[in-house]
């Protein structure tokens, strides 16, 4: 499987051109009915400068999930956050990270993955490593910070971080997807992570 070579938010020029045209293509029609001539004609480029800067579709998809990513999570430093404050900290992360989990284009995204990752194996592993696995990646170090200043007990700090995405998570997610629910509530979304956060820490905070 292959990283996406682009960086999601890369700042001007043709790939960000042609990331924004394939964002609102994927989003509006899904992956399977989308081409990279379509991808070319509404960035303005040529199929050649398409592939110039991604080697196929799913490459590109990847791209996509990854610039998501990026602007809803990635500019948040969890380095900057205070490993000894654990429960302001944890609080932070469980709100920034449904932000990006409920926010429309990724709500949009899962239900496309969900929809046609049977037809396109790929999309599951480029979808897990540009997006789920990155933002794992960031608790996780949080949390090795925080044990290591003695704010938390925990022996597996990679099973630690998943567990707390899947508790900020919650059910809020599911019925997002299932059009059940508004994700857009702000004050659902502060519940949500002040129960995840406090089932973390009575789960994790030294005895």
């Amino acid at each position: 499987m292959r990283v996406p070579r682009r960086v999601a938010g890369e700042a001007g020029g043709k790939a960000e051109t042609i990331l924004a045209a394939a964002e609102r293509a994927f989003l509006a029609s899904g992956f399977g009915a989308v081409t990279m001539d379509r991808i070319a004609r509404e960035a303005g480029v040529s199929k050649a400068t398409v592939y110039a800067h991604f080697t196929g579709k799913e490459e590109l998809f990847g791209a996509i999930v990854a610039r998501l990513s990026e602007r809803r999570f990635g500019g948040f430093s969890v380095e900057a956050l205070d490993p000894v404050d654990i429960e302001a900290s944890l609080s932070a992360i469980a709100r920034r990270y449904l932000d990006l989990v409920l926010s429309p284009e990724a709500i949009s995204l899962n239900r496309i993955i969900v929809g046609e990752v049977t037809r396109f194996p790929v999309l599951g592993q480029v979808f897990w490593a540009a997006a789920p696995e990155r933002q794992r990646v960031q608790i996780e170090a949080f949390l090795r910070r925080a044990a290591e200043a003695g704010s938390l007990a925990i022996p597996d700090a990679r099973l630690a971080a998943e567990q707390f995405a899947a508790l900020a998570r919650g059910e809020i997610h599911l019925r997002s997807l299932l059009r059940l629910e508004d994700p857009g509530d702000p004050a659902a979304l502060d519940a949500a992570a002040a129960s995840a956060v406090a089932t973390f820490l009575r789960a994790f905070q030294p005895g």
